[in-house]
């Protein structure tokens, strides 16, 4: 799908611009009906012999994917199929080319940013401004990477990647979240429809450009510092699968929208490097183009969209998309570091936008390093992280207005880039703007927005507060079972709001909120207020999921008739640890052995740490690498496993991978368990290993190592969380070890591991049963009260009371603890008429 330039070609590729015509797939077409209809509906309007509906493409736009005999004519189908009166339109499954030009590894800096004659992008002045990250709302910013895949374990990308948070680990084979696509953690697969990401070296060298992770001494910078990255592997030859790309993206920004914020993800501009040369979007027979980048502008996503690798004019010979007609495209041409166009990028004064820097720009790559890549690809992530980074320096103002307005928002913010460009002299008659993209110019123009002023209160949540101070136990968390008060501070973007109010409710069924009204006064422009004066009230049930979040919706109205429902999200049922070792303390109870290899170089190291100081490392007990031949074990103390117990460790490992297999290394880690005593096995993680030992049969090709393939870590891994599940072992008790085996050439540093932690259920609390034989009298006011003494040694004697019949003793208050068996309570008959008690034996 994406277009390869070839610069020393370009006399050829002008002589045969007028004969080139796009290229349909066969037996495919694309239809957009009027209204929302099922595949199952959709079938019943023709004949299955003569068209089947194959799958939806994107569900919010009603379009499908039909198929027919691929020996039909294509145009005649599409024909046939676009006079049916229920389809708003039907084109051919157009075939499109990839945008890449072959790379240049001489340049070796990023020229783009600064350069003395400036002729670049002002990168470091628009830094001063913004760095990316976050809009004014604190909701995280995502660019929707719409390319062939990435390198997700890329060392300066990792950082920044989005990731689908509601989907429990990416592997569970459900829809964890319900948002209709299964296993999406970090994006959409379009060509296999799930959510695997492939590697690929474009796509991955792209994504540095919008988002590598800046300011943190690795590899190259992009346009944010710290921005979030939707991988959508759907560059394709097939217009249908570029559909269903475009279309997750679509859904995840609705969905974000209509919850609140909640879900989903804050998708503000996607990038792509595809299309059809030398199409004429107006001639009707490509109109899912513009349909989709107008349903994902009105939400308030722009498209950056990369014009052509060819010297044409695309006014007058076309390009899909670069030619289509949405407001919410921003069409981009390729400029050098002498601020020439390209001479192999395509112009057109009417279509093409701005120019943007394309020509030998260094990035990351899919093998883990950077290399240098020169195409309208390469120009067009410059422009999808400029949207990005102007929202992150976006005015309150702006943001007001987007928030209110996604779609006007979003053009008034195209018109601030464009009205922002250099204007250079090889852009000018040939491009809307006539301009190079200027970073610092676009955000200061966007810093200083001010927006229309709304006449009406605009009350947004500033933030949700949960308590358990007086209502519950006061650790600070909300537990199962438990009572919390709820405080939510509301900021006012707009006009006065007078007589504020709110109404708490949840349709989650685990959550039951008691007091749900609460006031909040008046809330000036720019104030923030809140219920503290009158807390909310809710209730966790008993049998709540643990690691929860409950979604609740605020129903804020306020005088004139003032209405908004806002969303608020509560943690519920955290986890409790309840084994650590940092390592801080030295081996502890730790030990380390043989499993069978002749090295065994685990020990507690301060070369690297997670945190603070030390760490377990497998390697030189100076500095170095680790032997070769080594296959040792570093091994816990037994641990009796609560229930829902999931084991969290942070490692760092370098270790020899294989050169020619992706998925293979030579020297590596694993994880074992041993339930009971048994026999060890191997313990996987929620996110799988990504490597196998290297596994060779055949004369010539021995093992290698003393684990040949069994999965584990393997190559380079940066400090890194990785949790395991241990649910299945509850009540049991397990010993775990990290085992780590090499060959018998090659060695690097080694692996660190740091920071072993058990989180569970919360123990539960067992009252004993009171004590049989308690006596008591009243002397005056005084409660006397006697009990016979426990046959066991060293104990304690816990007094309970209650002044209410319904209530046993034990579940209201404690009012003594003593190892006497004799206690005076005083006064107590004073203030009440009613009072029950109960002594109950405990072991300190």
């Amino acid at each position: 799908m994406r277009r390869i330039g070839i610069m020393g070609l370009v006399g050829l590729v002008m002589s045969l611009l007028v004969q080139a015509a796009p290229t349909v797939t066969p037996g495919q077409a694309l239809v957009r009906f009027a209204e929302p209809v099922s595949v199952e509906q959709a079938q019943r309007e023709w004949n299955s012999n003569d068209f089947r509906v194959a799958r939806v493409l994107v569900k919010k736009l009603n379009i499908f994917l039909v198929t027919f005999d691929a020996k039909r004519d294509v145009e005649q189908a599409v024909q046939q199929l676009s006079g049916h009166p229920k389809l708003l339109w039907a084109q051919a499954d157009h075939i499109a080319s990839p945008r890449l030009v072959p790379n240049d590894p001489s340049y070796s800096s990023q020229w783009e940013w600064n350069q003395a004659t400036d002729r670049d992008i002002d990168a470091p002045e628009a830094w001063d401004i913004a760095t990316g990250g976050q809009d004014r709302g604190g909701a995280d910013l995502v660019v929707a990477i719409v390319d062939g895949g990435c390198n997700l374990a890329h060392p300066d990308l990792v950082a920044n990647l989005w990731q689908n948070l509601a989907e429990v680990n990416g592997t569970t084979g459900a829809d964890d979240d319900g948002n209709g696509y299964v296993d999406d953690k970090n994006g959409w697969d379009a060509y296999e429809n799930n959510g695997s990401i492939p590697v690929d070296d474009h796509g991955t060298h792209v994504s540095g450009t919008v988002g590598a992770r800046t300011n943190n001494s690795t590899q190259v910078a992009g346009v944010n510092w710290s921005v979030k990255l939707m991988e959508v592997a759907a560059s394709s030859s097939q217009t249908s699968v570029i559909s269903i790309g475009y279309g997750y993206v679509l859904d995840q920004k609705t969905l974000w929208l209509s919850s609140g914020g909640t879900q989903g993800a804050n998708v503000v501009s996607t990038n792509s490097s595809f299309g059809v040369d030398l199409a004429n979007c107006a001639s009707g027979t490509y109109p899912v183009w513009n349909d989709l980048y107008n349903a994902m502008g009105e939400v308030g996503i722009l498209s950056a969209c990369a014009t052509a690798n060819a010297n044409y004019n695309v006014d007058t010979q076309g390009d899909v998309p670069t030619s289509c007609s949405s407001p919410y495209m921003i069409s981009v041409t390729n400029t050098t570091s002498s601020d020439l166009k390209n001479a192999g990028a395509a112009y057109g004064a009417t279509t093409i936008d701005l120019g943007s820097p394309g020509t030998s720009i260094l990035s990351t790559v899919s093998s883990g390093g950077t290399g240098t890549m020169t195409g309208t690809s390469m120009a067009t992530p410059h422009v999808a992280g400029a949207v990005a980074l102007m929202h992150a320096a976006a005015s309150i103002g702006f943001y007001n207005y987007y928030t209110l307005y996604p779609d006007s928002g979003a053009l008034a913010l195209k018109q601030l880039l464009l009205d922002g460009t250099d204007p250079i002299a090889a852009l000018q008659g040939i491009t809307v703007s006539g301009g190079r993209l200027n970073l610092h110019n676009a955000c200061l123009a966007i810093s200083e927005f001010v927006g229309p002023n709304p006449d009406e209160p605009f009350l947004l949540v500033d933030g949700a507060a949960m308590s358990d101070a007086v209502t519950g136990n006061n650790n600070g968390t909300w537990e199962r079972g438990e009572t919390v008060t709820v405080v939510v501070s509301l900021e006012n973007l707009g006009e006065a709001a007078l007589n504020v109010n709110g109404v708490l409710s949840s349709a989650d069924g685990f959550a039951t909120v008691g007091d749900a009204a609460g006031g909040f006064g008046d809330i000036a422009n720019g104030a923030i207020g809140s219920n503290a004066g009158d807390v909310f009230l809710v209730t966790l049930a008993p049998n709540a999921p643990l690691e929860d979040a409950i979604l609740f919706d605020l129903d804020v109205t306020a005088d004139s008739g003032y209405a908004r429902t806002l969303g608020i999200v509560l943690a519920s049922a955290p986890k409790e640890l309840y084994y650590t070792n940092d390592v801080e303390g030295g081996a502890a109870d730790w030990t380390h052995a043989l499993v069978g290899g002749a090295v065994d170089q685990w020990h507690v190291s301060v070369e690297q740490a997670h945190s603070p100081a030390s760490a377990w490392k497998c390697g030189s007990t100076t500095t170095g690498n680790y032997a070769n031949a080594q296959d040792a074990a570093l091994i816990s103390p037994s641990v009796v496993l609560r229930p829902e117990t999931e084991m969290r460790v942070w490692h760092s490992l370098t270790s020899e991978q294989s050169g020619t297999y992706a998925d293979s290394c030579y020297d590596g880690g694993n994880v074992w368990i041993s339930v009971n005593g048994g026999a060890w096995a191997i313990l996987t993680p929620v996110s799988g290993y990504p490597k196998h030992f290297r596994y060779l049969s055949g004369g010539g090709n021995p093992s290698s190592g003393p684990q040949p393939g069994n999965a584990c870590f393997g190559g380079t891994i940066p400090w890194t969380e990785v949790v395991f599940d241990l649910s299945a072992y509850a009540d049991s008790s397990v010993q775990v070890r990290f085992r780590f085996s090499s060959d018998a050439s090659v060695n690097q540093e080694g692996w660190y591991v740091d920071d072993i932690r058990f989180y569970g259920a919360p123990a539960v609390a067992v009252t004993p049963d009171p004590i049989d034989g308690l006596v008591i009298q009243s002397e005056g006011f005084d409660a006397l009260l006697a009990w016979p003494p426990s046959a066991a040694e060293g104990v304690e004697y816990h007094v309970y009371m209650s002044l209410d019949a319904e209530i046993e003793p034990v579940d209201a208050f404690l009012v003594a603890q003593t190892t006497d068996t004799f206690f005076v309570h005083s006064g107590v008959l004073d203030t009440t008429t009613f009072v029950t008690y109960q002594v109950v034996v405990t072991i300190p």
